[in-house]
């Protein structure tokens, strides 16, 4: 069966306590940022107690082609390969490989004892001894010290630059370098704050694959093959697309590629980033979110067990919620291990459920899972550093559709 067709039971949105005439809004709002240049083309999916509720489509694969955007696109998903990572990072865990309080040092030497800078008064930073080493729960919470270097304080961005850290997977870089390169370069450099001091977003999730290659001993796309994507029969997901498929994959912006010079998808890279380097289409990621909606199981496929589930999409951060200069899970929500999670129904400026679970990646593309509702949505689409906009506007979009 082709993937655009195989997304499971479908039903009208009434049958599953949805208004049809409320979830319009969602294709009118993606028709009108198609229309006047904000997108390319977009997919977005809603998913309700066990049925495929809506789905809309808008725009064009590619600016060259003009063909419209399918709704089996592939998109590059970024950061929505964290959670992915994570599971796998489970997985290896109930098999008794690692304990989550072991030090990362213990399977990536060069990462073991690292000096941390503390900034001056006059902008640079002194070097300090570190109070206890990171370990792996560090790297599934962004606590680990290892940081992106755009939000961090001025010394540690010139660091990073120095280093050749900035660069993204996606870019030619992807064929030059790799995962073992990256963790030898932070190995060389100091960590931006104390292990488990704050909350801040950055390349944890690279150095968590290169990790998981060791302790699995597989390179990460076969390990992430073997235990999360054929076990859930996502065959539209990795970290190259053959070149047969190669029409499905949408395009950015002009912007977007001259910004970032985007790397071609069509050839395996050297660089298998856990953190943001795979692709998937909504069809794939949704059976992914079905897995984790299901606590560990779709399809009869076990690929978590169900208390696994219940510590990646629960509190990890306690005191440290609301931490480091851009706290991207924003107001009402903390951190798993790998999603954004919500604390209450309140205290947050966007929709949702006490308990549901999100992450984006800087490509625009978003999901949720809420598991009160029963409910998860997808949004994909292509446009440069819009990740948090559209994943507000749409998960609003979805919840004022909820009508029972």
């Amino acid at each position: 069966m082709e993937p655009e067709t195989d997304l499971g039971d479908r039903a009208a949105p009434e049958e599953v306590g949805l208004s049809s005439d409320r979830l319009a809004r969602i294709e009118r709002m993606m028709r009108s940022h198609v229309d006047d240049g904000q997108l390319p083309g977009a997919v977005a999916l809603v998913y309700r107690r066990g049925r495929v509720a809506y789905t809309a489509q808008a725009g064009v694969v590619s600016s060259t082609t003009g063909t419209p955007i399918p709704l089996d696109a592939i998109f590059r998903i970024y950061s929505m390969t964290k959670p992915v990572t994570s599971v796998a990072a489970l997985s290896l865990h109930e098999d008794g490989l690692f304990d989550l309080s072991d030090p990362v040092g213990r399977f990536l030497p060069e990462l073991a004892d690292l000096a941390v800078g503390e900034s001056t008064p006059g902008g640079e930073h002194r070097l300090v001894a570190v109070d206890r080493e990171i370990t792996i729960a560090d790297l599934l919470r962004h606590t680990s010290g290892i940081v992106g270097g755009y939000y961090g304080t001025p010394w540690i961005l010139r660091e990073y630059e120095k280093a050749g850290i900035r660069p993204f997977d996606h870019t030619d870089v992807a064929y030059t370098t790799s995962a073992r390169d990256l963790v030898a370069a932070f190995g060389k450099l100091p960590l931006a704050m104390q292990p488990g001091s704050h909350w801040e977003y950055g390349r944890s999730g690279d150095v968590l694959g290169c990790l998981l290659e060791v302790v699995g001993g597989k390179p990460l796309d076969t390990l992430l093959a073997d235990r999360v994507f054929t076990p859930l029969g996502m065959t539209d997901t990795g970290f190259f697309v053959p070149p047969e498929r190669a029409h499905r994959i949408v395009q950015p912006t002009a912007a977007f590629a001259a910004d970032t010079r985007l790397r071609d998808l069509t050839s395996r890279p050297t660089f298998l980033s856990g953190g943001s380097g795979a692709f998937s289409s909504a069809r794939d990621y949704l059976r992914f979110t079905r897995m984790l909606l299901g606590m560990g199981e779709l399809d009869g496929h076990r690929v978590l067990s169900r208390k696994s589930v219940e510590l990646m999409t629960s509190d990890q951060l306690g005191p440290l919620y609301g931490t480091g200069p851009d706290y991207m899970p924003r107001a009402g929500y903390t951190f798993g291990l790998g999603v954004a999670v919500r604390r209450q129904a309140g205290l947050s400026d966007v929709l949702g459920s006490a308990g549901d679970y999100w992450w984006l990646g800087r490509g625009s593309t978003s999901f949720f899972v809420d598991p009160a509702e029963d409910m998860i949505g997808l949004f994909m689409t292509q446009k440069y550093w819009r990740a948090r906009v559209y994943q507000r506007t749409f998960k609003n979009l979805v919840y004022q559709a909820v009508i029972d």
